[in-house]
């Protein structure tokens, strides 16, 4: 079919939006065929109607988002005559950008990858940020679905049900300004789904975990990966989920699995007064909580104590049967210990001198720092990566993921911001100390 040039081309971006909103209209010569009609993606339906059917002037966000979606479809204009790559490359719109102001506001967006967003901008209110804080951490969201840009002071958060629902009624409490109706509107749809919802549920009943209320995708997600589980770890992997163990009991053959398979907390604190390495090590090996991060001190080979925790723990592991070949790794270098017999001979350009030391712990420092430079390989078989300030590329580039972190010195949290913030996101993480006292408090769970 021939199609003729129109004259009459959309002379704003509005106008260009509105024909690909109401493409039932689109005029053209000859019959109206289905697959010549510049229908929208499903993806973009939404997106277009929106813009569309706007009662305010857009913002510049939204106007930017128009310009995105228009492009996509600039052939398809093109193929009916409609030519708007002029009007692409210097838009025009039909009312200057609406401009909001309020210091405190909440509105909905699509970014330019079409998936929908939430913008909440507020002057520093600590009750209002610990609230955003506890969304963030205790509702199981996926790390970067909530972000805070301190150079525009507003927090991004990607929409689902949860938060639309949490962050309105943050909004609603504060009184927030709304920059349109369709996130209070969303709201009222999950309020009104909540009113219906019922909680998911674990029993015990005949030795099998039973579910209630559960989507088919956690069944068919929980029959292909935790079902062939042991019981006790299947009760074990219910905290990756949010679900409560209370009034679930199976047996377990070490005290320290059985603890923590039957806590509901991902962050445990272990009394070391009452177990010993082997009986940690022991309980993690029952519940297969394998691979295992350990953040050791940035003190190893300077400090004698930090050397005999660390050896204390490769014995340890060793003890029940992890043979440091191939699943023990270092994610860092332990620097040689050389030995001088005057303080005033130690030449600087060594590696790590070490004065006035007995030859036990000598030899301990020197075999900890071959150890870290021959045990570097991580594959399925490592079961403990020993890290210091940063994870190794190997790990990164490996695709296993860690399913237990392991703090091991009182009081004291190793490693750099990357290891803390990983070991946060991680299944389960222990904290083996004393006593619960300075950064270890957030270890709710206590045996």
């Amino acid at each position: 079919m021939n199609m003729q040039k129109h004259t009459d081309l959309p002379i704003t971006i509005n106008e260009a939006i509105n024909i690909l909103a109401y493409n039932d209209f689109f005029y053209h010569t000859g019959p109206k065929l289905k697959n010549d009609l510049v229908r929208p993606h499903p993806k973009d339906q939404e997106t277009v109607t929106s813009l569309a059917n706007s009662h305010y002037a857009w913002t510049e966000k939204q106007a930017k988002l128009a310009v995105i979606i228009l492009k996509r479809y600039l052939t398809r204009f093109q193929k009916h005559g409609l030519d708007i790559k002029e009007l692409l490359e210097k838009p025009k719109y039909e009312h200057p950008f609406r401009v909001i102001d309020w210091e405190k506001s909440i509105e909905k967006f699509v970014d330019e990858e079409n998936e929908s967003q939430i913008e909440i901008k507020f002057p520093y209110n600590k009750k209002i940020i610990n609230l955003i804080r506890c969304l963030k951490n205790n509702k199981g969201m996926p790390e970067r679905y909530m972000v805070y840009n301190p150079e525009d002071k507003h927090w991004t958060c990607k929409q689902t049900e949860v938060t639309t629902y949490y962050l309105t009624l943050i909004a609603i409490r504060y009184d927030f300004k709304f920059v349109d109706k369709s996130l209070f509107e969303d709201y009222l749809e999950v309020k009104k789904e909540k009113l219906t919802y019922k909680n998911p549920s674990v029993s015990l009943e005949n030795n099998k975990l039973k579910f209630k209320n559960v989507s088919e995708p956690f069944e068919e997600y929980w029959r292909e990966n935790i079902n062939n589980k042991s019981l006790l770890q299947q009760v074990d992997s219910l905290k990756e989920f949010l679900f409560t163990t209370h009034n679930i009991k199976v047996e377990a053959e070490t005290p320290v699995a059985n603890k923590i398979a039957h806590s509901s907390e991902r962050k445990i604190w272990i009394n070391k007064e009452k177990y010993n390495r082997e009986q940690v090590i022991q309980g993690i090996n029952e519940l297969n909580a394998w691979p295992i991060i350990f953040p050791v001190s940035g003190e190893i080979i300077s400090s004698t104590e930090d050397t005999h925790e660390l050896w204390n723990w490769v014995q340890a592991f060793k003890k029940i049967g992890i043979d440091e070949w191939g699943e023990l790794s270092f994610g860092f270098d332990i620097k040689q210990p050389i030995r001088v017999s005057n303080i005033d001979d130690m030449d600087q350009s060594h590696d790590f001198l070490v004065p006035r030391i007995s030859d036990d712990v000598f030899e301990i420092m020197f075999e900890l720092h071959q150890m870290s430079k021959q045990f570097k390989y991580i594959d399925k078989k490592t079961k403990v990566l020993f890290v210091k300030n940063k994870l190794p590329r190997s790990y990164l580039k490996s695709n296993i993921k860690a399913k237990l972190g392991l703090w091991t010195i009182d009081g004291v949290r190793m490693g750099g911001e990357t290891i803390h913030r990983t070991l946060e996101y991680l299944p389960r993480t222990l904290n083996y100390s004393s006593s619960p006292r300075r950064n270890t408090l957030d270890f709710e769970t206590l045996f």
